[in-house]
């Protein structure tokens, strides 16, 4: 890979934290540059010395989201690995750029119809790099927002906003496909509802926002009491429903005690004192 030398110019530094870049290139050199030169840019460069590596570096944990991969590579070539990112189809998004020396316009159509997103001619100008890198920043950014929204609205539609366990239509869709589960393999499986002694009283006495304050820390006791794997719902106001995946009757009787222990051996702080609740 030929590379243009230029100064690196101040204004083009990212004043983001750093991110990850893969840059798969087989010329030794011509990495060695290209990775100085991203790293000024601010970038934490990952480095691949032919497109098997690179292929190899993204489908690790956590791989870099921006790729800079040379066309022409032994192995896998830019367009080949362009090609399996995108029939993988994970997320996070990979955004991907090929470093060419080709300038016909077919060969750039055939590129970017294997999925590369953008494109960069050899000499490589540093200007350009910077730039295009932060196009793919950018989008990126924008994914992760989307992504970030699409599971808040996720949590809401699935989740109690008051006590954060899962809420009544999600918990007996729950029970439903662990039965069903339990069915096929003939384990078993155990259900307790649970509710709250007297809980009107709490609320008549001290006002719904108390009452709230009592059920989110009924709701986290819950959660410490039983096992990981297990599912805990709010089915109504004070009524919970868990669900215990490979758990025998003895099993689910021993919870329930750990349960009711919980919930009644320490008071619960409130805004209006410690309340025992049982």
């Amino acid at each position: 890979m030929r590379v243009n030398e230029q100064p690196l110019e101040a204004a083009s530094l990212p004043s983001r934290a750093p991110m990850r870049v893969l840059l798969a290139e087989d010329d030794f050199i011509a990495r060695r540059v290209l990775e100085a030169r991203l790293v000024a840019l601010g970038y934490e460069v990952v480095s691949a010395s032919d497109g098997t590596e690179a292929w190899k570096i993204l489908q690790g944990p956590e791989p870099p989201c921006l790729a800079l991969l040379d066309w022409m590579m032994p192995g896998l070539d830019g367009v080949a690995l362009c090609r399996l990112i995108r029939e993988r189809a994970a997320e996070p998004y990979i955004y991907t750029i090929l470093v060419t020396g080709k300038t016909r316009m077919e060969d750039l159509v055939e590129g970017l119809a294997a999925g590369a997103d953008d494109y960069l001619r050899k000499p490589v100008d540093n200007d350009e790099l910077g730039v295009r890198l932060q196009v793919g920043r950018r989008i990126l950014d924008l994914q992760a927002q989307l992504i970030a929204a699409r599971e808040r609205l996720r949590e809401q539609a699935t989740h109690d906003p008051l006590t954060g366990l899962w809420n009544h239509s999600t918990i007996l869709e729950a029970l439903a496909a662990e039965f069903s589960r339990a069915s096929r393999e003939g384990a078993a499986v155990s259900v307790l509802m649970a509710d709250l002694d007297l809980f009107k009283r709490v609320n008549d006495t001290y006002g719904h926002a108390v009452g709230d304050q009592v059920l989110k820390e009924t709701a986290g006791r819950l959660k410490a009491a039983v096992r990981q794997y297990d599912r805990v719902g709010r089915v109504g106001g004070e009524e919970f429903l868990i669900v215990l995946p490979r758990c025998t009757a003895q099993g689910a009787v021993a919870i329930g005690e750990r349960i009711r222990n919980s919930i009644g051996e320490a008071p619960i702080e409130t805004s209006k004192g410690a309340l025992r609740i049982t």
